[in-house]
């Protein structure tokens, strides 16, 4: 908060307004869903206008954050009536982050437009955020490493996802926001649903593509191995092109390097064996308060990294109709390049 307040400072601005759920965690600390309350910050002071129902929940915030609670469904206009009675003149908020109509309303209200303000400070993460994804990152580790050994011939893609979930949460994850399981032909498909009928057969490739959240911040990893003890020579061929692959991403990881430099450094050691057409993803994206984020390790992207920046790094090779494999990691990127998170 008081960092952001820096930013409003140096950005000439009197107030900002927020309702984004995931700007107000990121701000606060405090898990809100839509609709449930709308901020505004100030270079000095900060304010939540909520409903009734929810100000308990802010009670860890009341040192930095002054709760105003008024009638339900009237927050926004709680948020503009309290910026006319402060005489704030020039106030903003991002319109990615609201719908048309409320976009319009806080215009004709005399705000203004300020894309990105809180989106480039999520970028580089702080020491305590860095915490929350290794511990994200520990535990999606762990719960793999206890799930491997049971996954046996006979199983569904199914049972296999519901035995990931249960490893995860016991260890104390939050939430699964994605956990994909992927047997066989299956594995061709990148994002694959797990199906309750797929059942594991002996000799064929499995996938499984996972993470957590805890406390707010995610973690992601890819496995990709043949179920059996006849590995195909294409098959361990092909696994060995994505490792070097991922291996010669992960080298380029480093301060100062363009998203697009870590995309090139991957993709050409695939392309290179003659699969570029079969890698027809990017070879990463940040992760931190949601699974997919900016910057995206894709072609050519100008997006310069920072130390204390979390990306993956996940080149793939799929064989439609056949199988794919796809290996992924998480890394902290470090004064001189990068650490590995996604291990026990």
């Amino acid at each position: 908060m008081r960092d952001f307040r820096h930013v409003l400072k140096q950005a000439g601005l009197d107030g900002y307004l927020t309702a984004d759920p995931l700007e107000q965690r990121y701000l606060s600390g405090i898990e809100l869903s839509a609709g449930e309350a709308v901020f505004l910050i100030m270079p000095t002071k900060a304010w939540c206008v909520t409903k009734q129902l929810i100000a308990s929940k802010m009670v860890p915030a009341a040192k930095f954050l002054k709760t105003i609670i008024v009638p339900f469904g009237g927050m926004l206009d709680g948020a503009l009536t309290e910026i006319k009675k402060r005489g704030l003149k020039t106030v903003a908020f991002d319109p990615a982050l609201v719908d048309l109509a409320t976009g319009q309303k806080l215009l004709d209200s005399g705000l203004s437009r300020a894309e990105g303000l809180i989106g480039e400070m999520r970028l580089k993460k702080y020491d305590d955020e860095v915490a929350r994804i290794k511990k994200a990152c520990k535990i999606a580790a762990q719960a793999f490493d206890e799930v491997f050994p049971q996954i046996k011939t006979g199983m569904t893609e199914d049972d296999v996802r519901i035995l990931m979930a249960v490893a995860m949460l016991r260890r104390g994850a939050d939430s699964i926001p994605f956990n994909i399981v992927c047997f066989g032909e299956n594995t061709a498909d990148a994002h694959h649903t797990a199906s309750k009928t797929r059942k594991l057969k002996a000799e064929e490739p499995v996938l499984m593509d996972f993470g957590c959240f805890y406390e707010g911040y995610c973690s992601d990893m890819t496995r990709s191995w043949w179920h059996g003890k006849k590995e195909p020579a294409e098959y361990k061929k092909i696994w060995n092109i994505v490792d070097k692959a991922r291996t010669a991403g992960v080298k380029a990881l480093r301060p100062g390097a363009t998203a697009g430099e870590i995309d090139r450094a991957a993709r050409s050691v695939i392309e290179a064996a003659g699969y570029g057409k079969e890698f027809f993803h990017t070879t990463g994206h940040a992760i931190g308060l949601v699974v997919h984020d900016r910057p995206i390790l894709r072609s050519g992207a100008p997006d310069g990294l920072e130390e204390n920046f979390v990306v993956t790094v996940e080149p793939g090779i799929y064989f439609d109709g056949r199988w794919g494999i796809r290996l992924e990691d998480s890394f902290l990127l470090t004064k001189d390049g990068s650490k590995k998170l996604t291990h026990k």
